[in-house]
């Protein structure tokens, strides 16, 4: 019979691409993870794995092998969260990652929930990409994800997944309280033709090309047919938002994160963008109680922040 551990080892060396990285991610020596694997090859009766000197990877019958690994493990998974749903208890390990930005405001809320559940652990991880975060929920390696989208579309889970928009904020202009943009203000919302004038005349602040949120800018831009006659890059929203308060560009910033900032002018845009802020989690792993009540805190983090704004405005 086919060893369910060996199993998933096979999933994370098909995920992350090599027998080093697989065994980074479990904490195995690398001989050990290719010890395992072939044990696995000889359970199997057939090669899975081609290596060379240099380099390994699936053989046609390692690739359809992972591919049942994912319903074997998904099938297992789901009952021992049915188990643990009658049981009521919330406890066991839960791993979470979640991108920089989010990470200050989630860990109290997380932390309180590992207090009052003592049989709880919670390991908690940054990740930066909303695709690395799927691919670490399909694999195992995360449990939860917490992330955000800025498709400007219904956020929707691949096959497997299942998620949840824990909140969808406004994206605003953001300036500094002593910046000349801020001049604007008593013009906004800003309208197209009054963007159209801001944009060009100041520097402009943003993400590195290839992150979500710098994308949906530009699109944002494009459709204006206004174009920055500088541009700086920062990598975090947070850090952008700093910048931003020091007078020393503009930017579109997640409506909580500009007005949490005493010294940025946060000015409403329409029409406008928006960004969510979502949880994934495995469909397989509903049931659990442990993961349902992080994904519980999440949301009420989020919402907190949202009530704290709106009491000081």
């Amino acid at each position: 019979m086919l060893d369910l551990h060996r199993l998933e080892i096979l999933q994370r060396f098909r995920s992350l691409g090599s027998i080093s990285a697989a065994a980074a991610e479990l904490g195995y020596s690398s001989s050990a993870v290719s010890q395992q694997l072939a044990t696995l090859e000889r359970e199997a009766g057939i090669a899975l794995i081609q290596r060379t000197a240099r380099s390994a990877h699936l053989t046609a019958a390692g690739r359809d092998l992972a591919e049942q690994a994912d319903f074997i493990l998904g099938a297992v998974e789901y009952a021992q969260n049915l188990m643990r749903e009658r049981a009521g208890s919330i406890s066991g390990s839960v791993e979470i990652h979640c991108i920089p930005g989010l990470a200050a405001l989630l860990a109290p809320h997380f932390a309180r929930l590992q207090e009052e559940h003592t049989g709880l652990t919670i390991l908690a991880r940054e990740a930066h990409t909303t695709a690395g975060g799927v691919s670490a929920v399909l694999d195992g390696a995360a449990d939860l994800v917490v992330t955000d989208d800025w498709s400007q579309a219904e956020p929707v889970a691949r096959a497997g997944l299942t998620l949840t928009v824990l909140r969808r904020e406004p994206v605003v202009l953001a300036v500094g309280r002593s910046h000349d943009a801020a001049a604007f203000a008593p013009e906004a919302p800003l309208s197209t033709s009054v963007l159209r004038k801001i944009v060009p005349q100041f520097t402009w602040l943003s993400a590195p090309v290839g992150k979500d949120s710098r994308e949906a800018a530009d699109a944002f831009l494009s459709k204006l047919a206004a174009d920055p006659r500088r541009r700086w890059e920062f990598e975090g929203l947070d850090v952008l938002a700093a910048v931003v308060a020091t007078g020393a560009g503009i930017a579109l910033l997640p409506e909580t994160i500009a007005r949490s900032n005493p010294d940025i002018v946060a000015l409403d845009v329409k029409p406008g963008i928006d960004r969510s802020i979502i949880g994934l989690t495995r469909t397989t792993s509903q049931r659990d109680p442990a993961i349902s009540a992080c994904l519980q805190a999440a949301r009420q983090a989020v919402n907190a922040q949202d009530r704290a704004l709106a009491a000081s405005h």
